[in-house]
């Protein structure tokens, strides 16, 4: 990551590096996450590679529903389709994250 990141700005290119996140990101068919109670659980996800700003709000909007307040979740009710190809593992990740290095290095 430093190599990558000094070859864009050679200027941070002694910059030291504490920490680097990664993880699995979680997607849904419109990009729009989904909120909410369901068969007595409640959840905030599919936040489509947008987590580390919408999950603070919404997961705020979920906790005050929790405690029985005003509920005032955006995404309450709104239909969750099915990602198109889609059936178990994500087989078709490898691919997207091979279409998405190809554009990296053409523009």
């Amino acid at each position: 990551m430093q190599a990558r990141l000094a070859g864009g700005f050679p200027q941070l290119a002694k910059v030291e590096i504490d920490y680097c996140w990664g993880g699995l990101v979680d997607m849904t068919q419109d990009r729009f996450p989904r909120a909410g109670y369901h068969d007595g659980v409640w959840y905030a996800m599919g936040y489509s590679g947008h987590g580390a700003q919408l999950s603070t709000h919404l997961g705020m909007i979920i906790a005050e529903a929790m405690l029985g307040r005003e509920d005032r979740n955006p995404m309450k009710g709104v239909d969750w389709p099915a990602v198109p190809g889609h059936f178990g593992k994500p087989w078709f990740l490898p691919l997207v994250g091979l279409y998405y290095k190809a554009l990296d290095r053409i523009q």
